[in-house]
């Protein structure tokens, strides 16, 4: 069981990788802009833009997913349901927690 320090340093890891994406987010919201045909730029140039915007776009949906975990993450920490496995009902380790805060099952279920 996870003692309260813990809990607290978990709930200030999750609060800080929020702020952390969120950030990132606005930052990268620039490169997201779509490509305009009307824009001087040669063949191969263009595709090569629309590719790497399509890789932002992922990297985007990828980002937003993990804010969503980490959100249900910090729930659950007030519904004093976190860090207890999916899969088994056992506690998650803690190092398992600091490294991955959104993860749901334990060493055991997650392999």
């Amino acid at each position: 069981m996870l003692t309260a320090d813990q809990l607290i340093d978990l709930e200030e890891l999750i609060i800080e990788e929020l702020d952390r994406l969120r950030a990132e987010s606005e930052k990268t919201k620039a490169e997201r802009a779509a490509i305009s045909p009307d824009v001087s730029i040669g063949r191969l140039s263009r595709l090569d833009a629309m590719q790497m915007q399509e890789v932002a776009k992922e990297a985007d949906r990828r980002r937003e997913e993990r804010v969503g975990r980490l959100e249900l993450a910090l729930e659950q920490l007030d519904a004093g349901t976190y860090g207890r496995c999916e899969g088994c009902g056992e506690d998650i380790e803690f190092d398992r927690l600091r490294t991955s805060p959104e993860a749901t099952r334990c060493s055991d279920c997650a392999n």
